[in-house]
């Protein structure tokens, strides 16, 4: 029960963190990291990790965009 509880407190804290420093909203972050999760196994999730690697994911896709124009 008590891991639940962290585990709920650091996916929050993830996607408001994410929807801060992105400028995405929070429906937008909480989507983004619900498909990272599902691909992961419960007992291994790292949430730094995972927001490092949406945010360079982000950043690959937003410069792509920039280079295209």
């Amino acid at each position: 029960m008590k891991s639940e509880k962290k585990f709920i407190t650091k996916y929050l804290d993830t996607i408001i963190e994410l929807s801060e420093e992105t400028g995405m909203s929070k429906k937008e972050v909480r989507t983004m990291l619900d498909i990272t999760l599902s691909y992961q196994n419960p007992k291994f999730i790292n949430f730094d990790e995972i927001k490092t690697e949406i945010k360079i994911f982000l950043t690959i896709n937003i410069f792509s965009l920039i280079c295209k124009l």
